[in-house]
């Protein structure tokens, strides 16, 4: 086992803003914890990154059964964050990973599943809103590493995302994620539908591919959680309208991905 907490930031690409390695250098020297800087030259993509980042513990010796995983635009705002993340795979042996869950203040209405307002609606009813997929580093998400690992070579070799590869592989085979709203955090906003239809298009051309492997039914938990947040907001009609619009905006961008790759999607392993 090596150590308890390992910081391991990866500098990667040539978009501003940036930051220098001396400059984190220097800001992670006020912290206890061990900590490792990574330089990438040029843009090499944030899954190659990330695998290299795993390399680097290895060499380290960082923990051999858990990883964390952070974007550099994600704020965590629940105490303890990766304390209750490790609590919760440690109770669950069905868990393959947990994060956050990503909450908007203010977003536009193709994001309603996202936002503060639908959050809190459903908040007043279930207590805790806990999405049955994880959206990568976006929320600050802990795994089992051998799971997250295979999620990366995944990722690799299909083309894919991280988050939706680890969710896929985890429901395929009888396992789980979830992002929990018992740690709401905040990550940059898309500001315009176009911002929010560019990411979702290259969300759902990995979650296509994705598609493709395990098959349809790896949908069924997000299917399931949209039925309930529908029947729950049946008293609310304008945030009910909302959902349905962000909805059927999703359908269309997933059917044109599907209509572009010409995936067929196999039975699920």
């Amino acid at each position: 086992m090596g150590p308890r907490l390992l910081h391991i930031l990866v500098l990667n690409g040539t978009a501003a803003p940036q930051v220098g390695a001396s400059e984190l250098v220097t800001f992670m020297e006020q912290w206890p914890d061990p900590f490792a800087v990574l330089t990438i030259d040029g843009d090499v993509g944030y899954v190659e990154a990330v695998r290299q980042g795993l390399d680097i513990s290895r060499v380290i010796t960082g923990r051999l059964d858990r990883v964390g995983f952070l974007d550099a635009d994600t704020r965590l705002e629940g105490l303890g964050h990766w304390t209750r993340l490790e609590t919760a795979l440690d109770a669950e042996p069905e868990l393959d990973a947990i994060s956050g869950l990503v909450v908007h203040q203010r977003c536009g209405i193709w994001e309603t599943p996202s936002s503060q307002r639908f959050i809190t609606a459903l908040t007043r009813q279930l207590t805790v809103v806990d999405k049955p997929y994880i959206q990568g580093g976006a929320g600050g998400t802990l795994a089992r590493r051998g799971r997250f690992e295979e999620a990366v070579a995944c990722a690799q070799t299909m083309g894919t995302l991280i988050g939706p590869s680890l969710s896929a592989a985890a429901i395929a085979g009888g396992r789980a994620v979830r992002a929990t709203g018992h740690l709401p955090c905040r990550h940059t906003p898309r500001v315009t539908l176009a911002d929010w239809t560019t990411s979702v298009s290259a969300y759902e051309r990995s979650w296509g591919t994705l598609l493709s492997r395990f098959g349809r039914s790896v949908e069924q938990p997000w299917a399931a959680f949209l039925e309930t947040a529908r029947q729950l907001l049946a008293a609310d009609p304008d945030l009910l309208r909302d959902l349905d619009y962000s909805i059927t905006l999703r359908r269309q961008i997933a059917d044109d991905v599907a209509r572009q790759l010409d995936i067929h999607p196999a039975e699920a392993l």
